[in-house]
């Protein structure tokens, strides 16, 4: 297949430069040439093409027209709306999952009885509508509902890669609750998801493909910090796969992601991250639609590795057996001759 690699330059740093106000060095380009990389060496012609939010229209020239096949897109929202609108076919979630947030998705697994931390949302008067929490109400006192007690865990309602997320997102009382919820609006434009700390091992699940093949677990090891930072991913980051479970337990993490990725809607690929209690007993913190697929070889070694590339590393695949399952994924709902394009979601069984 004629394959477009869509790529947009500051996509892994954007929300953690303004969150942190920093200039964070931009690793979109190596990224997206590993992925071109392994679907060329899956069998696919593909090639780079970058994200043009002003200049939509010879965007549409470009992709549009049959030009290509596919579009391998791992990068945000405005793409995904864009590929949607233009009827050009895709990999990855649609829209209707992607346009989500993270409290809609909490709302969708509380629906299907999977297990995730009670929460509410805090924004600026002009988006606090539906059950949202003024900013003004929560300065003047107001306190979280039960079953929520501090501490709290705070962060972007939207985003991705730790973005938005620090030591302070841990809060204990109520001043630090305000602070860390204002600066999130006012720094990222957008609301506070506030949920239960939920303590315990922070594990992630990868999950590729039509039918959903669940990778092997990965336990994240904290050290130094108390949650995983943005910068605790790229710098100090020490992690096993598989996670350091017996069998029983990684089973029931690969049942709670699978259940997850169905409940939502995904498709083509995905990961959920999840803490473990002492217990065994997981929580779902959030699908991450846009998860990191490379895998890095000795001669990318400065690249960051991405997750479920170390978790499909452990299984024994290849860059190009690991794309390639994605985009065979995708490549089911193309139209032929005889099947017309699909946009079905996967049941809940």
């Amino acid at each position: 297949m004629k394959i477009a690699v869509l790529w947009r330059p500051g996509r892994n740093v954007e929300w953690q430069n303004r969150y942190l106000g920093t200039t964070m060095p931009d690793d979109a380009l190596e990224e997206a040439t590993l992925h071109r990389d392994g679907l060329i060496e899956a069998g696919h012609d593909a090639q780079l093409v970058r994200w043009r939010q002003d200049d939509l229209a010879g965007m549409l020239e470009e992709l549009g027209g049959g030009r290509f096949d596919l579009v391998f897109n791992a990068s945000s929202l405005a793409e995904v709306a864009f590929l949607e609108a233009a009827g050009i076919p895709y990999c990855g979630s649609g829209l209707d999952l992607v346009a989500l947030d993270k409290a809609a998705r909490k709302k969708i697994l509380v629906y299907h009885g999977i297990p995730t931390a009670p929460f509410f949302v805090v924004d600026d008067g002009s988006r606090a509508t539906g059950g949202v929490v003024p900013l003004t109400e929560l300065k003047n006192g107001w306190r979280p509902p039960e079953p929520l007690s501090y501490p709290l865990f705070v962060k972007p309602v939207r985003g991705r890669g730790s973005s938005g997320i620090s030591d302070e997102s841990i809060v204990h009382d109520h001043d630090e609750l305000v602070r860390q919820v204002e600066k999130i609006i006012t720094r990222l434009d957008q609301g506070a998801l506030v949920e239960r700390y939920v303590q315990g091992r922070e594990v992630t699940v990868g999950l590729i493909g039509e039918r959903p093949v669940v990778l092997t677990p990965l336990e994240i090891e904290y050290n130094q910090v108390k949650t995983n930072t943005y910068e605790h991913k790229m710098d100090r980051e020490i992690f096993h796969c598989p996670a350091r479970f017996d069998d029983e337990v990684l089973e029931r993490l690969k049942e709670t992601a699978l259940e997850t990725f169905k409940a939502l809607g995904a498709r083509d690929y995905g990961r959920v991250d999840m803490m473990v209690d002492d217990r065994g007993r997981p929580t779902v913190l959030e699908l991450n639609t846009f998860a990191g697929l490379q895998i890095v070889t000795g001669r990318e070694e400065h690249l960051h590795a991405s997750y479920i590339g170390e978790m499909a590393r452990a299984m024994g695949m290849s860059r190009s057996e690991l794309l390639g399952t994605i985009v065979e994924s995708a490549a089911r709902r193309l139209p032929t001759p005889t099947r017309p394009a699909r946009a079905d979601r996967p049941a809940l069984t």
